[in-house]
Parts: C-alpha cells; structure tokens; sequence
C-alpha cells in the first residue's frame, strides 16, 4: 500500500482510539471508529491503516485491528498499569510510565522481569518514579524499535 498522508479526519480517528481506549480499556474495532464517523467500513480500516502507515497506530500484523496505540498495548505484556480505577497493559517498561504521563495521574505498575520471571512493582505518583534499585535495559536503540516492534 503506498503511504498517503494523513488527512483531518485521520486524526480525529487516532484521537477517538486513545479516548475510547483509555475510557473501555480496549481500543476501538475500525467498524466502532467508522460508525462513530459515519464512514463505510472500508473507510475506517483504510483510515486505520493509514495510521499504521505513518506509525502513529500499531495495527495486529495483517489485521485492521489495533496492537499498540503508544504507550498502551491491547494484548497482554508483561507490564501492567493500574490508574484512575483502570487496568491497562503496556508495551515496555518505557511505556509503563508513559502511560501515568499521559493519563497526568498517579499509577501502579507491576511488571515481570524478563530474566527472572520475578514481579518488580513500581509507581508514579505527583509525577515521580517510585521505584526500588532496579534499572531497565532496552536492548535496541531507538531507531530500531520499528524493526520489530512487537519483540522489541
């Protein structure tokens, strides 16, 4: 599919994934995001892959369903986010305090360790880290992520 730009209306599309998500703790199908906008429903998947085209969704890999909408996951990982009396998953460590920042709330996060299995639980709250001596290890750089971001 060749990349188009994104248009108004696209936007409108991500900004209603990341309310309904934050809202049902799960994103919206494409169909919920086209009958929120009166569209067809080819409109919303190609709205949707749209989005993914240009990185600002993550679409189940062949599927018009939403994987990631940075930093929420729709799967399971090993990063779960407890704020504001919801449940959300994150995609990575990092994303686990993105989302206490983008919610502007205080959070509980548990997560299992990739090494040990082990649970380390951590915390924002008024905007700080509460963390015990542990670190995070990102095994790629950055600009790799989109290599594989499902395994990164």
């Amino acid at each position: 599919m060749a990349t188009m730009d994104l248009r108004e209306r696209d936007w409108q599309i991500r900004q209603f994934v990341y309310e309904y998500f934050v809202e049902h703790e799960r994103p919206p199908a494409y169909e919920e995001a086209a009958q929120r906008f009166d569209l067809a429903l080819e409109e919303g998947l190609r709205a949707y892959r749209r989005l993914d085209a240009h990185h600002a969704l993550f679409l189940e890999p062949g599927a018009g369903t939403v994987r990631m909408a940075h930093p929420l996951s729709a799967v399971p990982t090993p990063y779960r986010v407890a704020s504001g009396g919801k449940h959300y998953w994150a995609n990575c460590a990092w994303d686990s305090l993105g989302i206490p920042a983008m919610l502007h709330d205080d959070a509980e996060i548990a997560a299992s360790l990739a090494t040990t299995g082990e649970e380390a639980n951590y915390g924002v709250r008024g905007g700080r880290l509460q963390a015990g001596a542990f670190f995070v290890h990102f095994p790629l750089p950055f600009r790799r992520w989109y290599d594989d971001l499902i395994h990164t």
